[in-house]
């Protein structure tokens, strides 16, 4: 059993998801977080995408519920399920207009932040739904930035980030730790109230790794490979910093082909972001005379479906903090490939060492190293790119070791037909998505047993301010005009108008332009009509008279009396 996994059941795929009891989970949908036409094809894409498929397929459910953005994202989720065929209805609520969204009991983000989500539920009441991100790169400014956000946002103890692997949820924590200390030390603050940070790993839909008949022969007859060769495969964007630097392996594998009886070819499958990386990777080769290297563009279809079936062994030399969990190893086994991986970050919970493949030891810099990489990076500089090209020189794969892992495999098919068996079993039973998604189910079952009976920790700032950044406008903006309407202002007539005026005001302010409309035409013309009446009613009158609130009133008075409208009594100037 994987360090970790969860033994938990699947539901099977005969009879359909398992039902949730209790409320429904929402997912939170935004077009950029899915592969599509146009967009390029990064990790946290694939993983989207993969999660959106296996949330449909496994979660159950007689709807889906999802939270929006804005009311686009969901025509854009609504039409991406119809194109799908899927028969449930879908639910959608869009933060933009502030929807109620509490009634999902839990809202799943693609991204360790809740898009202020949180500031939002303050309304609807904290105890009514838990919020739950997912963490991927942690490493750029935007992500850490976001984390010291959040611990300023009403957070509470039943939300959750869900770190894919132990060695992330390290980091976040780590993370937490200090913006924790730093609130008690300069606000004196006794509680920090924090997510929970469980650990689930990304999933997979093993079944479509597994190789089809005749694609291994087709792939391999393609790149000119003879049979007797033993072939080694990565996946992934070409980037030396932002996802791993090849030189232990070019160097590992020339150890290996000067020692075997047969052909070494390496496939470096991928695609890179920026010609240089391209160029660099194709330089590459000349560290491995002895090894026929060949870059394989991964974005074609062809490529990525057989790619792996052609090859016999996968490895990815990632050193760079980047990475977090790592899919294409999971991807690998889920083919029949044994693997060789870094024991780094996320790899060392889904590789297990000596069954499905061999992790190779890593060394780093210790805590003390890196004060001045750190201070560097805090004020820009060294921009995101340079900051990586430095830390990653802190990290060594051991040369001898990844050797050693990679000349037993490369010598023995029978092993690698063991390992890669043990592979596919370990991702079907732990990592497939039929075993992952019942997992964020129990999370979301676990958070409400937390919110049961518990008190919020972030009560509202006083009746009607739930929320530090959306002070009541004319609260904030108070010290500005010379003064303030009020429900006792009286209200005279002011020149004569009729619609078209009115029209041709909203017009010319903008206000068909931007489609935000203060007063009806309509509502204007009565409230223009009651003034004429009797002048000098107060806007609270006004407001009785015509069975309106007082502050919608108070909105068309201000409007109608800037077009001069409505009269108002001259106030002194401000000193």
């Amino acid at each position: 059993m994987a360090r970790g996994m969860s033994q938990r059941p699947a539901p099977s795929s005969l009879t359909g998801p398992a039902p949730f009891a209790g409320a429904v989970p929402a997912i939170f949908f935004h077009t950029d977080q899915i592969e599509g036409e146009g967009k390029d094809l990064v990790g946290r894409r694939s993983a989207g995408t993969g999660f959106l498929n296996g949330w449909l397929a496994h979660a159950g459910g007689a709807e889906i519920r999802a939270l929006v953005e804005t009311a686009d994202h969901g025509r854009a989720l609504e039409q991406l399920l119809r194109d799908r065929g899927e028969p449930r209805p879908l639910r959608v609520t869009a933060l933009q207009g502030g929807g109620d969204f509490s009634a999902a009991d839990c809202v799943f983000f693609p991204g360790p932040g809740y898009h202020g989500a949180s500031w939002r539920r303050q309304r609807l009441g904290p105890q009514n739904c838990s919020l739950v991100g997912l963490t991927h790169t942690v490493s750029t400014r935007r992500i850490i930035e976001g984390l010291h956000a959040l611990m300023s946002e009403p957070v509470e103890e039943w939300d959750a980030i869900i770190c894919t692997s132990r060695a992330v949820q390290s980091v976040v924590a780590r993370q937490f730790e200090m913006e924790a200390d730093y609130f008690r030390q300069r606000f004196g603050a006794r509680r920090v109230p924090q997510p929970q940070l469980p650990v689930i790993p990304l999933g997979i839909d093993a079944a479509a790794f597994v190789p089809r008949p005749g694609g291994r022969e087709a792939i391999r007859q393609a790149q000119g490979v003879p049979e007797q060769a033993v072939v080694v495969m990565t996946m992934g964007r070409l980037s030396v910093v932002e996802k791993a630097n090849p030189v232990p392996l070019l160097l590992a594998l020339e150890e290996v082909a000067r020692g075997l009886d047969r052909p070494v070819h390496l496939w470096l499958t991928g695609w890179a972001s920026r010609p240089e990386e391209e160029a660099l990777h194709r330089e590459m080769a000349q560290l491995a005379p002895s090894v026929t290297v060949r870059l394989l563009d991964g974005r074609l279809p062809a490529i990525r479906r057989d790619v792996w079936a052609g090859a016999d062994i996968f490895t990815l030399p990632s050193d760079s903090i980047q990475e977090t969990f790592g899919l294409v190893p999971v991807e690998a086994m889920a083919a029949g490939l044994p693997v060789v991986m870094p024991d780094w970050d996320g790899f060392r919970d889904t590789v297990l060492h000596g069954e499905t493949g061999f992790l190779v030891p890593t060394r780093m810099a210790p805590p003390g190293m890196g004060a001045s990489l750190a201070r560097r990076f805090g004020d820009r500089t060294d921009g995101y790119l340079h900051h990586l090209t430095l830390v990653q020189g802190h990290v060594q794969i051991d040369v001898p070791a990844y050797a050693r892992a990679l000349g037993a495999l490369a010598g023995d098919a029978t092993l690698r037909a063991r390992m890669g068996a043990a592979g596919q079993w370990h991702v079907r039973e732990h990592l497939d998505w039929s075993r992952v998604i019942p997992r964020y189910l129990d999370l979301a079952r676990a958070l409400a047993e937390r919110r049961a009976g518990a008190v919020p920790t972030t009560p509202a700032l006083r009746p009607g301010s739930p929320n530090p950044l959306e002070i009541d406008t004319f609260d904030l903006y108070a010290g500005y005009p010379s003064t303030t309407l009020s429900a006792d202002t009286p209200l005279y007539p002011g020149r004569e108008v009729g619609p078209e005026f009115l029209a041709l005001i909203d017009h010319l302010s903008g206000r068909d332009l931007y489609r935000r409309h203060l007063v009806t035409i309509e509502v204007a013309l009565r409230i223009l009509a009651e003034v004429r009446a009797q002048p000098g009613l107060t806007v609270a009158d006004l407001a009785r008279r015509l069975g309106m609130e007082r502050t919608a009133m108070g909105t068309a008075s201000l409007s109608l009396a800037k077009s001069d409208a409505l009269r108002l009594e001259e106030p002194p100037l401000r000193r």
